[in-house]
């Protein structure tokens, strides 16, 4: 049977709660019953709806990836060249980490969970992103994208965006608006495969 919409109502309060003190206050930070306070549920509540505290994160992590796949792959148009599909999906990532800095800040909590919940977190993640595995997949078939896994581009295309992005939400840097498209430009040319500065000399 669905859940009804208060049912709903309280697990997503108790999602955006996590969320909140996560960014703030790290896993280890707060307790089930200040997550429950500020949920405004009850403690057993929390339970009712979630196992475990790690099943809680588990679940906190997959909305999270729903939430960021549909925004980046907003407006995605996989017959535009790949410098444009790759110039859209920045942007929109961009936008989506100033626009919700609670899950941006929350992020470095995750990159520290241990390693086998790291890989299943992974492999969930991937399976959200497949017009991203997509564009790599034709990039490197064709010779416009560096040869490498998925995973390595990814981290050399966007984590200098999500670091940056970070950066400027906790005021330690400034990104202006009319930068932003040289930031993109410059994670292109992270992945992009261009004779290298060897093969120029030699």
């Amino acid at each position: 049977m669905a859940m009804s919409l208060l049912n709903i109502d309280k697990r997503e309060a108790i999602l955006n709660a996590t969320l909140e003190l996560l960014s703030c206050c790290g896993f280890h930070g707060f307790s089930i019953k200040q997550l429950a306070a500020k949920a405004n549920v009850a403690t057993g509540t929390v339970y009712l709806y979630f196992e475990d505290r790690d099943t809680l994160i588990r679940e906190l992590h997959r909305t999270i990836m729903q939430r960021f796949a549909k925004a980046i792959f907003t407006d995605h148009d996989p017959h535009q060249n790949l410098a444009s599909q790759h110039h859209r999906l920045c942007c929109n990532l961009w936008h989506f980490l100033i626009e919700n800095p609670t899950i941006l800040l929350s992020k470095v909590q995750f990159d520290h969970l241990p390693p086998d919940v790291l890989r299943s977190h992974r492999d969930e993640a991937w399976s959200l992103l497949q017009p991203l595995t997509a564009l790599f997949e034709v990039g490197r078939v064709q010779g416009t994208i560096k040869n490498l896994p998925d995973d390595v581009l990814a981290g050399l295309s966007f984590e200098p965006l999500v670091y940056l992005a970070r950066q400027h939400a906790i005021g330690v840097i400034e990104i202006e608006p009319d930068n932003l498209h040289e930031l993109v430009h410059a994670s292109w040319d992270a992945i992009a495969k261009r004779q290298s500065v060897a093969e120029e000399i030699l």
